[in-house]
């Protein structure tokens, strides 16, 4: 069983120690864990990009060409996923 030692240590003292304790903790993280936060569009917003009306975004919703998230009632789109959804298409001269 571990010992418990008790020190007696100021405030200052106490803040440097979790300061020091978190910025080492930190340090050790992978770089790709603190990855950029997801950027969400509302419908607005999302048929805008794409420069569809809000009726073929809920279409295009329904069929699973996009994919949308609900918080709270609310719709939203990621805005990586809107631009993983357009496809590329190939145009063939005769």
């Amino acid at each position: 069983m571990d010992q418990i030692v008790m020190h007696t240590i100021t405030a200052q003292e106490f803040r440097a120690i979790i300061g020091t304790e978190i910025r080492e903790a930190l340090k050790e993280l992978p770089k790709n864990s603190q990855a950029e936060s997801e950027t969400l569009l509302t419908r607005n917003e999302a048929a805008r990009k794409l420069k569809v009306s809000l009726v073929t975004l809920n279409d295009w919703t329904k069929r699973g060409m996009v994919q949308s998230y609900m918080i709270g009632g609310r719709v939203y789109y990621k805005d990586s996923e809107l631009e993983a959804s357009l496809h590329k298409t190939q145009t063939v001269k005769y």
